[in-house]
């Protein structure tokens, strides 16, 4: 209710224009306001919201393996409020997710509501009273990596519950990179940013982290966690096949079927062209390499054309010798300046 109350008087105030904005702060007429920081989701406190319960012991587990899945959480996203574990989320399957590696008494309470495109959602911290907080956040993060040296993969999983960056068009690619955010990359890691640790890669990853959930992986599957269901779609063929789109198409079936076919001729290249530097020679067409994504990127090959015709004989021969070409439109970078006719078009081999 009293979000309700106060989400209600901020619509109000903005669609009648008598809102007033101080500093970071959005305030209505009967003083509510909420933050508008930059580069963050509006949200508004809430106050006095909170409660007691306790959480049974649903996963049964022996205390050693049920301390390697908390050894992970407090390695990601789980923090200490005068001796005792929190956890801060707004993701409803991470609080029960969490609750069940440190179920028992539990002190709950709503800090705010944030304001985003798929409508309002709460954030919620929750203490669990009736543990101690063993170990400090570096302790935590060095633990996991010496557990998955030896080949204990459950501390890992639930880092990566808590901090794994998820990216689903990569797992149904193929694209096995398991990746940590963390201040300090390099205590899990090969660095691949200033806060983006690549732990591992590979299909036998996932499946490694699969494994290791035992029981705990029953929970997961109740909760739909997103993080989850991306595990097993990088160890599970079947369940892979089943979320890839059914209409799912390259870019350059969308052009063929935008242009129709071409059955013109290849453009003829100079002999020059091919001794260029980084030049190649790609089932007839003459190409340029590129590094793609810096020093742990890919190499692309590229060819650029004016005109689609062209772009589509040369995606048929390239496709002719057994590879997968990309079309991508490539938009001249003028301001003021508006291009008549067709872009050209880019076709490129990884």
């Amino acid at each position: 209710m009293q979000a309700k109350k106060k989400l209600t008087s901020l619509c109000k105030a903005v669609a009648e224009g008598t809102y007033r904005l101080e500093g970071k702060r959005l305030y209505t007429p009967d003083g509510t306001w909420m933050y508008v920081r930059e580069n963050l989701a509006p949200h508004i406190t809430i106050r006095g919201v909170s409660a007691l319960a306790r959480f049974p012991d649903v996963l049964k587990l022996p205390h050693e393996r049920l301390e390697l899945l908390q050894l992970g959480w407090r390695a990601s996203d789980e923090g200490y409020h005068s001796g005792l574990p929190y956890i801060h989320t707004a993701q409803p399957w991470q609080l029960f997710a969490w609750t069940a590696t440190r179920y028992g008494a539990l002190h709950a309470y709503v800090t705010s509501v944030n304001l985003t495109r798929e409508g309002a959602s709460m954030s919620i911290r929750i203490i669990a009273r009736s543990w101690r907080q063993k170990w400090s956040k570096d302790e935590a993060i060095d633990l996991v990596a010496s557990h998955l040296r030896r080949g204990e993969w459950a501390p890992l999983l639930t880092a990566w519950l808590g901090d794994g960056k998820s990216k689903r068009n990569d797992m149904l690619g193929g694209d096995y990179k398991l990746v940590i955010v963390a201040k300090e990359p390099w205590r899990l890691g090969n660095s691949i940013s200033a806060k983006e640790a690549l732990v591992a890669r590979g299909k036998e990853v996932f499946v490694k982290l699969s494994e290791s959930a035992d029981v705990y992986g029953v929970l997961l599957d109740l909760l739909r966690s997103h993080k989850w269901i991306d595990i097993k779609l990088a160890s599970d063929d079947t369940l892979r096949a089943a979320y890839k789109p059914k209409t799912e198409k390259r870019s350059i079936d969308v052009l063929r079927e935008a242009y129709g076919r071409n059955n013109g001729e290849v453009p003829t290249f100079l002999h020059t062209e091919a001794d260029k530097p980084g030049a190649v020679v790609v089932a007839g067409v003459v190409m340029h390499l590129n590094l793609k994504g810096g020093k742990n990127g890919s190499l692309v090959a590229r060819c650029f054309v004016r005109d689609v015709g062209k772009a589509l004989v040369i995606a048929e021969r390239l496709e002719s010798a057994e590879l997968r070409p990309h079309t991508r439109e490539i938009r001249p970078q003028l301001r003021g300046v508006h291009r008549h006719g067709r872009p050209p078009k880019a076709c490129r081999k990884r």
